[in-house]
């Protein structure tokens, strides 16, 4: 079994007996920069035209996104169309806005597809060279006997190699591992999807150059394209990851698209050469997959219309470009799809297969214009201020993305169902408004201590992913600031982390330092009771920058620490002296949960593999299972901080400091978010 399965096998069962920090192989440091919200100069925009000034109907993209919407298996999180290069229709999801970057997995293969064809037009790089010669004074001895692996392979991923994406985790040189690794089959001889192979290419890209495949892209294709915000993260050696790790905003996405619509055009300048984008998007090779049988050079040749083909990224990242009607369609999602099989794919695939334009231009249609921008508002969670189709176009070059206000609940009765949903949720938000003021309110300053260690804020598909590990949460805080600012403090290593809850249908942003990297997330929060007639804060955390939404309920026993009677529901305003936090990512369960299924006992070495095995020929691979489950939907229990009373000395210390003659603004420095609020960045009240 290659050495970087034993890997994973290690990794895996590190992650279920909840080890902390730098648990991979891998040497970690910070790399992502944290987002900027404002345009810079040189960064351009699309264009924005109504669907029936390019031939196409505003009620097409109304059903569309509604069908995105009602799909309860369907988790996107952005939607741009274009025709002819002009945006036609555009929605963010909520909590996630059109603005923010967003990671992109192996969407971007495909930008290093059009690095080589740029760097072989340059006459640096030809198609058959091979491997042994590119990288001759780094190969052993006997690399020259087995490596017959062309540039062509690389891009076609028929390399045969067995070093797939699991060497990330495996150590720091991912050139050397790949090089030395053996093969399945012979170079050419078939597909099979590697990301690795597309490493390699950035890696042939910084050999040939001297820089990263990174800085070249920026320079051949991102800049004149005015794609300015963007981050690329490096293996340990500082080679551009490649296959992933790109973060990009989606209207980006979207110019890469219309790019090869274009053959490599853009604003009169050839980027990429017309005839690589022509032998890109031919059939190159067969995949062997029955939903996408062909593949080119780095990107999936579609069957939905003549000449299709997609730039893909796991779990809902795609680039859906259409020759034959000039359109691109461009997604973000987070869901549990590794190729295109996702229900969001299928759904946007099956519409554009249906898609029948019948002129080029159509007479504005204004009322089905308003439908598309109601649902498109509706969906986007925000009511007003938020600029999402502009019959006309916007000529300016800078454009704001304000974030508008959120929806109010109404009671109707027209529709019993619809009204009944209403109704709950008006439900909530007046029962929340009481209970911030009549039970939160006890909770203010009080900690809870977890008993149990390793389970992290972070979802353990973004710490796998980043190679960035979770300290583990040791205590969970509860501070109600203001009146009706409330926050659950959640302290992991050496951070804490101030998350403000969202009541009543809000949402905040908060922004949580991991190591170094800064991540955007938005939290929105619903008070409840339980079965057992416990008070529960459900609190939904989307990662605005990624695939992950992490949900966090903290159940409140029913014993109260500040009563003799030791009863706490809701009906008692009460202190509890114990609380349990339940844990879910979505997704990555069930991939995890179907990798373990997959490994087999000699997957593991030493200890971990005598344990194993004998979990397996004892039958009781279930119990492993559920030790995975349990790793991926983690249940921890927090017990009442009781602070120490104060000494004289102390007592005269914390005197002085609230009576503090300098000026010191506390406030703003525990609470960066009010001072958010305040200029308008998060919602309003």
């Amino acid at each position: 079994m290659p050495r970087a399965e034993l890997d994973v096998g290690g990794l895996l069962m590190k992650l279920v007996a909840r080890e902390t920090g730098e648990i991979s192989k891998v040497d970690y440091h910070p790399q992502k920069p944290e987002f900027s919200h404002e345009s810079v100069i040189g960064e351009t925009y699309l264009e924005r035209r109504s669907p029936e000034s390019q031939g196409l109907s505003s009620a097409f993209f109304a059903s569309l996104i509604r069908d995105l919407n009602e799909s309860k298996d369907c988790n996107i999180h952005k939607f741009m169309a274009l025709r002819h290069g002009k945006v036609v229709a555009e929605c963010a999801f909520e909590p996630y806005d059109m603005d923010t970057w967003h990671v992109s997995f192996s969407m971007c293969k495909s930008v290093i597809g059009m690095a080589i064809g740029i760097l072989v037009s340059e006459g640096k790089l030809f198609l058959d060279e091979k491997l042994s010669d590119i990288f001759s004074s780094r190969m052993s001895p006997f690399g020259f006997l087995k490596k017959n692996i062309t540039v062509k392979n690389l891009l076609v991923m028929s390399s045969g190699v067995d070093f797939s994406e699991a060497g990330a985790i495996s150590g720091n040189d991912w050139r050397k591992s790949f090089l030395e690794a053996s093969f399945k089959f012979e170079p050419g001889a078939m597909f099979e999807y590697n990301s690795m192979n597309t490493y390699m290419l950035s890696a042939i890209i910084t050999e040939k150059t001297g820089m990263s495949a990174y800085d070249y892209i920026k320079e051949k294709i991102f800049m004149p394209m005015g794609i300015l915000r963007t981050y690329w993260e490096s293996c340990p050696q500082s080679i551009t990851k490649g296959g992933w790790g790109l973060f990009i905003r989606i209207e980006d996405m979207a110019k890469l698209g219309q790019l090869y619509l274009q053959d490599g055009m853009w604003d009169r300048h050839q980027i990429v050469p017309k005839e690589w984008v022509e032998e890109s998007t031919k059939w190159q090779i067969e995949t062997g997959k029955p939903d996408n049988e062909h593949y080119g050079y780095q990107l999936w040749i579609n069957d939905d219309r003549p000449g299709s083909f997609a730039y893909n990224g796991m779990l809902g990242q795609n680039v859906f470009v259409y020759p034959d009607v000039d359109m691109v369609v461009v997604t973000n999602g987070g869901n549990s799809d590794i190729f295109q099989t996702s229900k969001m794919a299928t759904i946007i695939r099956n519409y554009m297969k249906e898609l029948v334009i019948e002129e080029e231009s159509k007479p504005e249609n204004f009322a089905d214009l308003n439908k598309l921008k109601a649902i498109c508002k509706f969906v986007s969670g925000r009511s007003n201020n938020y600029p999402i189709i502009c019959s006309g176009g916007w000529k300016e070059r800078n454009i704001k993305m304000t974030k508008g206000t959120p929806r109010r609940y109404a009671v109707s009765s027209n529709n019993k169902r619809a009204s009944f949903k209403t109704a709950v949720r008006s439900y909530n938000v007046r029962n929340e408004n009481h209970l911030i003021y009549e039970w939160l309110s006890k909770l203010d300053g009080k900690c809870y201590d977890i008993e149990q260690k390793g389970v992290g804020i972070f979802p353990i598909m973004m710490q796998v992913v980043h190679n960035n590990f979770t300290d583990g949460i040791n205590k969970i805080g509860f501070r109600l600031w203001d009146k009706n600012f409330f926050y659950i403090d959640i302290y992991e290593g050496i951070e804490i982390y101030s998350l403000r809850c969202g009541f009543g249908g809000k949402r905040y942003t908060s922004k949580i330092n991991m190591h170094g990297e800064i991540y955007e997330v938005s939290l929105v929060s619903v008070i409840t009771t339980d079965e057992y007639n416990r008070l529960v804060i459900k609190n939904e955390i989307n990662f605005l920058e990624e695939a992950c939404l992490r949900t966090f309920n903290i159940y409140f026993e029913d014993d109260a620490s500040d009563r003799e009677d030791r009863k706490g529901t809701f009906i008692y305003p009460s202190v509890p002296s114990r609380i349990e936090v339940r844990l879910l990512e979505t997704p990555g369960t069930d991939m995890l949960i179907s990798t373990m299924k997959s490994m087999a006992p000699d997957a593991f070495s030493g200890v971990q593999g005598m344990v194993v095995s004998r979990f397996f020929k004892g039958g009781l691979k279930e119990a492993l299972e559920h030790a995975v489950k349990n790793t991926i939907q983690p249940v921890i229990t927090g017990v009442l901080e009781i602070p120490e009373p104060l000494g004289i000395e102390d007592a005269e210390d914390e005197e002085n400091l609230d009576s503090d003659e300098n000026g010191l603004d506390l406030a703003n420095d525990i609470m960066p978010d009010k001072a958010d609020d305040e200029n308008g960045k998060n919602p309003s009240n």
